[in-house]
């Protein structure tokens, strides 16, 4: 009898479709997929704004190329509903540039931003470097007595918002006329742009990689607690 020898052709398995590379989402972030840990983490991507406070000073005259620079992130980032970014996470960059006033040119101080540290040291890289869109002094905060309605404390019953309601609260709590209420000024937000409240600063765009703080009057100095909005470049470009 004869034997029928049977030929098995073995065809390589299709790709894991839950392993999916990185790619750029709509709402300046990006999706990782990691298939053996089943985890998602995110990148900050082009065009993604930050609103953040330096944790220590930097000038032109102290440091130099190389220097890491700290910043606070002080307003949460949201991605598809959620809190990504936190506020307190740290943003981490470098000084690009530093050069000291003199006669002949200004003193020029260039940041960029490569990083985030979330609270339990976890890092979530950028997409491209982050380059400031807006520089201004600390928040102010200070205590200033008032007799102004709209700048009191006042709870008034629900369903009344009318000046005569507003009244009656004020007079049911006597004390709070002309006390002393916490004021906080000079907040800066994501959609700020330019230099705000610095005298002598300006902001140089000399191309879309590169930002630089000028000082025609004296050395560039930005003391711990500046405000800075910061801007992921797209790097694709």
């Amino acid at each position: 009898m004869k034997q029928i020898t049977a030929l098995v052709i073995l065809l390589p398995l299709a790709a894991n479709p839950s392993a999916r590379p990185l790619q750029q989402t709509p709402a300046s972030a990006q999706e990782k997929v990691n298939p053996d840990a089943g985890t998602v983490t995110y990148r900050p991507g082009a065009g993604t704004i930050l609103v953040v406070e330096l944790l220590d000073s930097v000038d032109t005259k102290k440091s130099m190329v190389g220097t890491v620079v700290q910043c606070v992130v002080r307003q949460d980032l949201l991605y598809e509903g959620k809190i990504i970014i936190p506020r307190n996470a740290r943003v981490i960059g470098h000084v690009t540039e530093a050069v000291e006033y003199n006669k002949e040119h200004p003193s020029r101080l260039g940041l960029l931003f490569e990083k985030i540290v979330l609270k339990d040291n976890k890092e979530l890289p950028f997409e491209f470097p982050a380059v400031i869109e807006a520089v201004a002094p600390p928040v102010r905060h200070s205590v200033v007595p008032t007799s102004s309605l709209d700048q009191m404390p006042v709870q008034m019953e629900k369903g009344k918002s009318t000046g005569a309601a507003a009244i009656d609260a004020v007079q049911a709590n006597p004390n709070i006329m002309g006390g002393n209420f916490p004021q906080t000024t000079g907040v800066i937000s994501g959609a700020n742009r330019g230099v705000i409240g610095l005298k002598g600063l300006t902001l140089q765009k000399s191309t879309a990689e590169a930002v630089t703080i000028v000082g025609d009057k004296g050395n560039v100095k930005l003391g711990p607690r500046t405000q800075m909005v910061l801007r992921v470049i797209n790097g694709a470009k």
